[in-house]
Parts: C-alpha cells; sequence; structure tokens
C-alpha cells in the first residue's frame, strides 16, 4: 500500500477519499462505498434525464393506450431502481459522511452545504418515490410526471455542484498548520500544494 501511495500519490485525490484513511481494509471501504455511491447516482439522475428528455417526448408519438402500457412497465421496472438506489445512497452516503467528519471540525461551510445537500437529496428520494408509487394523496405528482421530473433534474444538477465545490475547495486550514497526511519527506512546496480532500 505505501508502494502504491508512493508511486501515485495522487490516487486519494482522484477517488477522492477521506485523508485519515488507515490499512487496506479502511481504504478498500471507502472504495467500495465510493464506487456505489457515484455509481447509483450515474443509474438514478440519468435514468431521470432520459425519462424527461428522450421517453417522454417519444411517448406522445403514440396511441394513448399504448402510451398507458408503456407507462405501466416503464414505471413497474423503474421502481425497483428507485428503491434500491435510495437504500444504496442512504448507506454509502452515511459511510462517507462519518468518514468525513473528522476532517471537518469548525468548518461551518462544508457543514452548511452538506446540510443544503442532503434536504435536496430527500427532496428527491420523495418525488422520485411518489412517481412511482401508487398513494392517491400523490397522483397530483404523477399527474404531472414531466414538470416533477424538472425538478428532480435540477435538484441533482445542484447537489453535483455542491459536491464538486467541496471537493475542489477540500479541508481549509491555517498557514501555520502541517498537513497530517504528508510524510515528512516530501518537498515543502509539493506539501504546501497537496490538501487532503473529503468524502463527498
Amino acid at each position: 500500500m505505501k508502494l502504491i501511495a508512493h508511486v501515485f500519490p495522487s490516487l486519494e485525490s482522484i477517488l477522492d477519499f477521506p485523508s485519515h484513511s488507515t490499512g487496506p481494509i479502511m481504504f478498500a471501504l471507502d472504495v467500495l462505498s465510493r464506487i456505489i455511491h457515484v455509481g447509483t447516482a450515474i443509474t438514478l439522475v440519468g435514468g431521470s434525464a432520459f425519462m424527461l428528455l428522450v421517453l417522454l417526448p417519444s411517448a406522445k408519438l403514440i396511441s394513448e393506450e399504448a402510451h398507458q402500457t408503456l407507462a405501466q412497465a416503464v414505471t413497474g421496472r423503474w421502481k425497483r431502481f428507485i428503491h434500491g438506489g435510495i437504500l444504496l445512497f442512504l448507506l454509502s452516503g452515511f459511510y462517507n459522511y462519518m468518514r468525513a467528519i473528522p476532517n471537518h471540525k469548525g468548518d461551518g461551510l462544508y457543514h452548511g452545504l452538506l446540510g443544503v445537500k442532503m434536504l435536496l437529496a430527500f427532496a428527491i428520494f420523495l418525488l422520485a418515490t411518489a412517481l412511482v408509487g401508487r398513494s392517491a394523496a400523490l397522483v397530483g405528482i404523477r399527474e404531472n410526471r414531466g414538470k416533477w421530473l424538472k425538478v428532480i433534474v435540477l435538484l441533482a444538477a445542484i447537489i453535483v455542484g455542491i459536491s464538486g465545490f467541496v471537493k475542489v475547495r477540500g479541508v481549509p486550514r491555517t498557514p501555520s498548520e502541517p498537513s497530517a497526511s504528508a510524510p515528512a519527506s516530501l518537498d515543502p512546496v509539493e506539501t504546501a500544494e497537496r490538501q487532503p480532500v473529503t468524502a463527498e
């Protein structure tokens, strides 16, 4: 593991691991959690964008009967991805949060942005569940599927923006604070440039 870190010093930055990862087991868990979190986001957000931009416009070109048949078939299959994806998001997101928090004690901006991100994510979960559900109380959302898919895609884009900003921002340090994750043998200039990243 030390050899890999020496040959590929930017590996943790590329994969966005928390800077306090220790040992091969935690390293493997960080990799797995990151893959699950990002992979689930790609699947659910990409699927929602596909339905909004491709499927719904195309469905208008077929008969109403065929449209209803297609809608029922798509909803029945998509529901499984929504429910499973929400579970994976919650598990991997909680893990990433617990791994990142030690790096952000007293970091008000990080916690504020993370709070906004969580609220937006829960709003997406609610809307996505309503669109594939059967609750009579939420039938209005299903009848305006196109409108609420736009909201989902917009909220997802905001979450991606927040995550991208937090990743690039890294962990703020005071000028006198040394980098705890950098070996003492590194060049001082290189040490100053490398900042630990967070698990977002």
